[in-house]
């Protein structure tokens, strides 16, 4: 019984491992806890303490086991669903100011930095963007932005 609660031990503390590395949303970490609790209950039943010791201390261990992985698995699913904030993707509905335009495209200033820009939509009836006027990035292609006229009900920020 007791090869069997160390082997129990190590697998339970490999799939917590492995679940600190693999997204399971906390599968693994709470099927490692339990096998982990069951381990120190094999371990403490086959020596001469008995059950007295063993149940509280498998219930607490199977107990902070369980409530890790359940902090862990809510804060993977929160961070799945929250925005964008760095890389290219971020800058995706970004104001920028129009530096220079001519024809279907032009140069706009976006976070300090100058970028090519060309007409999305929102220009085809009426005049190309000015100087100064703001507009928002669409899309991006290359180091290409692909800009819109800023539409009246939209805060500029």
């Amino acid at each position: 019984m007791t090869t069997l609660g160390v082997v129990a031990l190590l697998l339970g503390v490999l799939l917590i491992v492995v679940e600190a590395h693999a997204p399971t949303a906390g599968v693994l970490g709470g099927v490692g806890a339990l096998i982990f609790a069951a381990g120190v209950w094999l371990l403490f039943t086959s020596g001469d303490t008995g059950q007295l010791i063993a149940v509280p201390v498998t219930a607490g261990v199977a107990v902070a086991g369980l409530g890790v992985a359940a902090v862990a698995s809510r804060k993977v699913l929160t961070a799945r669903h929250a925005p964008v904030r760095t890389g290219m993707q971020s800058l995706i509905g970004s104001d920028a100011t129009v530096r220079s335009w001519s024809g279907s495209q032009g140069q706009v200033e976006m976070a300090g930095e100058l970028w090519r820009a060309r007409m999305e939509f929102g220009y085809e009836e009426g005049p190309a963007p000015t100087t100064g006027e703001s507009v928002v990035v669409e899309r991006i292609r290359g180091l290409t932005l692909s800009v819109r006229r800023r539409e009246p009900w939209e805060l500029p920020l």
